[in-house]
Protein backbone atom coordinates (compact mmCIF):
# COMPACT_ATOMS: atom_id res chain seq x y z
CA UNK A 1 0.00 0.00 0.00
CA UNK A 2 1.21 3.50 -0.84
CA UNK A 3 2.39 5.64 2.26
CA UNK A 4 -0.77 7.61 3.54
CA UNK A 5 0.90 10.87 3.50
CA UNK A 6 1.27 10.37 -0.80
CA UNK A 7 -2.22 9.51 -0.66
CA UNK A 8 -4.30 12.45 -2.78
CA UNK A 9 -6.69 14.04 -0.42
CA UNK A 10 -10.14 11.64 -1.93
CA UNK A 11 -8.23 8.65 -1.32
CA UNK A 12 -6.79 8.89 2.29
CA UNK A 13 -10.52 8.07 3.98
CA UNK A 14 -10.19 4.51 2.23
CA UNK A 15 -6.68 3.97 4.04
CA UNK A 16 -7.02 1.44 7.08
CA UNK A 17 -3.46 1.80 8.14
CA UNK A 18 -2.95 0.87 11.63
CA UNK A 19 -6.38 -0.78 12.13
CA UNK A 20 -6.87 -4.13 13.15
CA UNK A 21 -9.71 -6.16 10.99
CA UNK A 22 -11.24 -9.55 11.96
CA UNK A 23 -12.46 -12.15 8.60
CA UNK A 24 -14.95 -14.79 10.08
CA UNK A 25 -15.61 -16.90 7.37
CA UNK A 26 -12.41 -16.37 5.72
CA UNK A 27 -11.99 -20.00 3.96
CA UNK A 28 -14.99 -18.87 1.69
CA UNK A 29 -14.13 -16.84 -1.11
CA UNK A 30 -15.56 -14.03 -0.42
CA UNK A 31 -13.98 -14.36 2.94
CA UNK A 32 -10.14 -14.57 1.30
CA UNK A 33 -11.39 -11.27 -1.14
CA UNK A 34 -12.31 -9.22 1.96
CA UNK A 35 -9.38 -10.50 3.78
CA UNK A 36 -6.78 -9.35 0.77
CA UNK A 37 -8.53 -6.43 0.51
CA UNK A 38 -8.48 -5.13 3.65
CA UNK A 39 -4.51 -5.95 3.73
CA UNK A 40 -3.81 -4.30 0.52
CA UNK A 41 -5.25 -1.06 2.38
CA UNK A 42 -3.19 -1.40 5.21
CA UNK A 43 -4.86 -3.37 7.81
CA UNK A 44 -3.83 -5.91 9.85
CA UNK A 45 -5.84 -9.46 9.49
CA UNK A 46 -6.72 -12.32 11.90
CA UNK A 47 -8.47 -14.77 9.71
CA UNK A 48 -11.04 -16.84 11.39
CA UNK A 49 -12.91 -19.93 10.09
CA UNK A 50 -16.60 -20.39 10.77
CA UNK A 51 -16.07 -24.03 10.97
CA UNK A 52 -12.97 -26.59 11.84
CA UNK A 53 -11.08 -27.97 8.51
CA UNK A 54 -10.44 -25.05 7.13
CA UNK A 55 -6.53 -24.65 8.44
CA UNK A 56 -5.41 -25.31 4.76
CA UNK A 57 -7.83 -22.58 3.54
CA UNK A 58 -6.70 -19.83 5.72
CA UNK A 59 -3.01 -20.69 5.18
CA UNK A 60 -3.45 -19.83 1.55
CA UNK A 61 -4.97 -16.78 2.57
CA UNK A 62 -2.59 -15.47 5.19
CA UNK A 63 0.24 -15.97 2.30
CA UNK A 64 -1.82 -13.59 0.74
CA UNK A 65 -2.50 -11.01 3.21
CA UNK A 66 1.33 -11.07 4.08
CA UNK A 67 2.19 -10.68 0.24
CA UNK A 68 0.28 -7.51 0.42
CA UNK A 69 2.68 -6.41 3.57
CA UNK A 70 0.28 -7.07 6.32
CA UNK A 71 0.36 -9.33 9.10
CA UNK A 72 -1.79 -11.96 9.83
CA UNK A 73 -2.87 -14.19 12.43
CA UNK A 74 -5.03 -17.63 11.45
CA UNK A 75 -7.24 -18.90 13.98
CA UNK A 76 -9.42 -22.50 13.25
CA UNK A 77 -12.81 -22.05 15.88
CA UNK A 78 -16.57 -22.92 15.01
CA UNK A 79 -18.81 -19.81 14.23
CA UNK A 80 -21.52 -21.57 15.81
CA UNK A 81 -19.59 -21.67 19.56
CA UNK A 82 -19.69 -18.86 21.22
CA UNK A 83 -16.36 -19.62 23.51
CA UNK A 84 -14.85 -19.89 20.08
CA UNK A 85 -15.86 -16.91 19.04
CA UNK A 86 -15.19 -15.03 22.15
CA UNK A 87 -11.33 -15.90 22.18
CA UNK A 88 -10.83 -15.22 18.79
CA UNK A 89 -11.72 -11.39 19.71
CA UNK A 90 -9.82 -11.45 22.39
CA UNK A 91 -6.89 -12.91 20.32
CA UNK A 92 -7.64 -10.15 17.67
CA UNK A 93 -6.78 -7.33 20.56
CA UNK A 94 -3.61 -9.85 22.37
CA UNK A 95 -1.87 -10.05 19.34
CA UNK A 96 -2.92 -7.91 16.64
CA UNK A 97 -3.06 -5.18 18.97
CA UNK A 98 -6.59 -3.87 17.90
CA UNK A 99 -10.02 -4.50 16.85
CA UNK A 100 -11.47 -1.55 14.45
CA UNK A 101 -13.09 -4.03 11.52
CA UNK A 102 -15.26 -7.04 11.90
CA UNK A 103 -15.92 -8.93 8.58
CA UNK A 104 -19.23 -11.57 8.87
CA UNK A 105 -18.40 -13.82 5.61
CA UNK A 106 -20.49 -16.38 7.37
CA UNK A 107 -23.11 -18.70 4.91
CA UNK A 108 -24.02 -22.16 5.10
CA UNK A 109 -26.62 -22.33 1.81
CA UNK A 110 -29.75 -24.64 1.71
CA UNK A 111 -31.69 -25.39 -1.01
CA UNK A 112 -35.22 -27.59 -0.28
CA UNK A 113 -38.96 -27.52 -0.64
CA UNK A 114 -40.81 -26.60 2.67
CA UNK A 115 -42.83 -29.89 2.88
CA UNK A 116 -38.98 -31.64 2.79
CA UNK A 117 -37.16 -29.30 6.08
CA UNK A 118 -37.25 -31.15 9.06
CA UNK A 119 -36.65 -29.51 11.98
CA UNK A 120 -32.60 -30.62 12.49
CA UNK A 121 -32.59 -28.95 8.84
CA UNK A 122 -33.81 -25.97 10.37
CA UNK A 123 -32.19 -25.78 13.28
CA UNK A 124 -28.82 -26.45 11.38
CA UNK A 125 -29.30 -23.68 8.90
CA UNK A 126 -30.70 -21.18 11.49
CA UNK A 127 -27.34 -21.71 13.47
CA UNK A 128 -25.05 -21.68 10.67
CA UNK A 129 -26.70 -18.23 9.11
CA UNK A 130 -28.80 -16.49 11.88
CA UNK A 131 -27.50 -17.62 14.94
CA UNK A 132 -23.59 -17.90 14.64
CA UNK A 133 -23.87 -14.59 13.36
CA UNK A 134 -26.36 -12.82 16.40
CA UNK A 135 -23.28 -14.59 18.84
CA UNK A 136 -20.18 -13.21 17.12
CA UNK A 137 -22.03 -9.20 16.95
CA UNK A 138 -22.61 -10.28 21.04
CA UNK A 139 -19.29 -10.76 21.59
CA UNK A 140 -17.20 -8.78 19.02
CA UNK A 141 -19.47 -6.35 19.65
CA UNK A 142 -18.78 -5.84 23.41
CA UNK A 143 -14.77 -5.87 22.59
CA UNK A 144 -15.16 -3.42 19.70
CA UNK A 145 -17.85 -1.07 22.10
CA UNK A 146 -15.49 -1.28 25.17
CA UNK A 147 -12.33 -0.20 22.45
CA UNK A 148 -14.09 3.47 21.38
CA UNK A 149 -16.17 1.21 18.57
CA UNK A 150 -15.61 0.57 14.87
CA UNK A 151 -17.10 -0.81 11.90
CA UNK A 152 -18.89 -3.57 11.13
CA UNK A 153 -19.26 -5.56 7.63
CA UNK A 154 -21.86 -8.82 7.07
CA UNK A 155 -21.77 -9.95 4.12
CA UNK A 156 -24.68 -11.91 2.85
CA UNK A 157 -26.80 -11.90 -0.70
CA UNK A 158 -29.68 -10.79 -2.30
CA UNK A 159 -32.05 -13.59 -0.69
CA UNK A 160 -32.04 -11.04 2.32
CA UNK A 161 -35.11 -8.98 0.06
CA UNK A 162 -35.62 -11.32 -2.24
CA UNK A 163 -37.89 -15.09 -1.77
CA UNK A 164 -36.62 -18.00 -3.98
CA UNK A 165 -38.64 -21.25 -4.64
CA UNK A 166 -37.33 -23.99 -2.66
CA UNK A 167 -35.38 -21.71 -0.37
CA UNK A 168 -37.68 -20.21 2.09
CA UNK A 169 -35.66 -21.72 5.22
CA UNK A 170 -32.44 -20.02 3.64
CA UNK A 171 -34.47 -16.74 2.98
CA UNK A 172 -35.63 -16.58 6.72
CA UNK A 173 -32.62 -16.47 7.92
CA UNK A 174 -30.82 -14.28 5.86
CA UNK A 175 -33.59 -11.86 6.23
CA UNK A 176 -33.38 -12.13 9.75
CA UNK A 177 -29.73 -10.74 9.67
CA UNK A 178 -30.83 -7.77 7.38
CA UNK A 179 -33.29 -6.51 10.21
CA UNK A 180 -30.69 -7.74 13.03
CA UNK A 181 -28.48 -5.40 11.07
CA UNK A 182 -30.75 -2.69 11.05
CA UNK A 183 -31.70 -2.31 14.60
CA UNK A 184 -28.49 -3.00 15.66
CA UNK A 185 -27.78 -0.01 13.61
CA UNK A 186 -29.71 1.99 15.95
CA UNK A 187 -28.67 0.57 18.92
CA UNK A 188 -24.84 1.46 18.47
CA UNK A 189 -25.26 4.91 16.53
CA UNK A 190 -24.51 6.58 19.52
CA UNK A 191 -21.59 4.47 20.58
CA UNK A 192 -19.55 4.61 17.52
CA UNK A 193 -20.24 0.93 15.72
CA UNK A 194 -21.47 1.56 12.55
CA UNK A 195 -22.86 -1.96 11.20
CA UNK A 196 -23.61 -2.81 7.86
CA UNK A 197 -25.05 -5.36 5.23
CA UNK A 198 -23.14 -6.27 2.04
CA UNK A 199 -25.55 -8.30 -0.31
CA UNK A 200 -23.97 -10.28 -3.13
CA UNK A 201 -25.67 -11.46 -6.04
CA UNK A 202 -25.73 -15.25 -6.87
CA UNK A 203 -21.82 -15.65 -6.48
CA UNK A 204 -19.43 -18.06 -8.59
CA UNK A 205 -18.06 -20.03 -6.20
CA UNK A 206 -17.63 -23.88 -5.16
CA UNK A 207 -20.95 -25.60 -3.88
CA UNK A 208 -23.64 -22.71 -5.91
CA UNK A 209 -26.59 -24.71 -7.76
CA UNK A 210 -25.89 -22.31 -10.18
CA UNK A 211 -23.05 -23.66 -11.47
CA UNK A 212 -24.45 -27.40 -11.50
CA UNK A 213 -25.69 -28.62 -14.57
CA UNK A 214 -29.18 -28.67 -15.24
CA UNK A 215 -32.23 -26.07 -16.04
CA UNK A 216 -31.84 -24.57 -12.62
CA UNK A 217 -28.49 -22.91 -13.64
CA UNK A 218 -29.43 -22.11 -17.42
CA UNK A 219 -32.90 -20.86 -16.12
CA UNK A 220 -30.82 -18.35 -13.81
CA UNK A 221 -28.25 -17.16 -16.47
CA UNK A 222 -30.37 -15.96 -18.81
CA UNK A 223 -32.74 -14.29 -15.89
CA UNK A 224 -29.60 -12.51 -14.53
CA UNK A 225 -29.40 -9.14 -16.21
CA UNK A 226 -25.42 -9.45 -16.89
CA UNK A 227 -26.43 -12.89 -17.81
CA UNK A 228 -23.31 -14.16 -15.72
CA UNK A 229 -22.70 -15.00 -11.96
CA UNK A 230 -20.98 -12.28 -9.26
CA UNK A 231 -17.24 -13.21 -9.48
CA UNK A 232 -15.75 -13.09 -5.86
CA UNK A 233 -13.13 -10.33 -6.17
CA UNK A 234 -15.59 -7.69 -7.54
CA UNK A 235 -16.97 -7.16 -4.13
CA UNK A 236 -13.68 -5.51 -3.22
CA UNK A 237 -14.55 -1.94 -3.42
CA UNK A 238 -18.20 -1.78 -1.83
CA UNK A 239 -16.52 -3.93 0.93
CA UNK A 240 -13.37 -1.65 1.28
CA UNK A 241 -16.12 1.77 1.20
CA UNK A 242 -18.33 0.06 4.06
CA UNK A 243 -15.15 -1.18 5.96
CA UNK A 244 -13.24 2.41 6.23
CA UNK A 245 -14.05 5.91 7.33
CA UNK A 246 -15.00 6.81 3.73
CA UNK A 247 -18.74 5.53 5.00
CA UNK A 248 -17.87 7.01 8.20
CA UNK A 249 -21.88 8.48 8.35
CA UNK A 250 -23.26 5.23 7.01
CA UNK A 251 -24.79 2.68 9.29
CA UNK A 252 -27.78 0.20 9.12
CA UNK A 253 -27.77 0.09 5.26
CA UNK A 254 -27.49 -2.42 2.68
CA UNK A 255 -25.53 -1.86 -0.63
CA UNK A 256 -25.93 -4.61 -2.95
CA UNK A 257 -23.34 -6.03 -5.44
CA UNK A 258 -25.29 -7.70 -8.11
CA UNK A 259 -25.70 -6.80 -11.38
CA UNK A 260 -28.68 -5.02 -11.33
CA UNK A 261 -30.81 -8.32 -9.93
CA UNK A 262 -32.99 -6.29 -7.05
CA UNK A 263 -34.02 -3.90 -9.41
CA UNK A 264 -36.28 -6.63 -10.91
CA UNK A 265 -39.51 -6.97 -9.90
Amino acid sequence: MADLKSLPAGLKDFSLAGKTAVILGAEHPVGRVAAVTLAEAGANILLASQDIGAEAALKETAKAVEAAGAKSVVQIQRAAIRADLAATADRAVKDLGGLEILVLALDTPFYAPVEATDDSAYDRVMDDNFKSVWMALQEFGRVMLNRGGGAIVNIGNVMADRGVPNASLYCAAKGAVRNLVRALALEWARRNLRINLLECGWTEEPGSPALEPGEFGERLIKYLPYRRLLKPEEIAGALLYLASPASSFVTGDAVAVDGGLLCRV
